[in-house]
């Protein structure tokens, strides 16, 4: 396999990076290293575990917002239906009388 060609200064490696690749010589590196990854492991698996159950407690309140959201859109329906003519006469006569008390009154404001 060919060495991939750095492109820039972050692709370089550095003797940290290189140590850290390396198989480590002693038992004790050994050991050292293993317990430090099984640690990491334990903490990925508790990670994924909230993870999943926070995944679970959004879909199901997701769910309760959805069936809200069915059971208002069967609430409403009823209501849109065409209103009968006399009510939208009724509707219109009072739209074309202005009633007094709504009038607008000009009101200054100073500063």
């Amino acid at each position: 396999m060919k060495a991939k060609r750095p492109r820039g200064m972050r692709e370089l490696m550095t003797i940290q990076g290189i140590a850290g690749r390396s198989v480590p010589e002693s038992r004790e590196q050994i050991v050292a290293e293993q317990s430090r990854l099984e640690h990491e492991r334990a903490r990925l698996r508790r990670e994924l575990e909230m993870w999943q159950g926070n995944m679970e407690k959004t879909a199901q309140r997701l769910q309760g917002v959805e069936d809200r959201m069915a059971l208002l859109r069967r609430t409403i329906e009823p209501m849109l239906e065409p209103e009968p003519a006399a009510a939208t006469e009724r509707r219109a006569a009072r739209q074309a009388e202005p009633d007094p008390a709504t009038e607008w009154h000009e009101v200054v404001l100073e500063y």
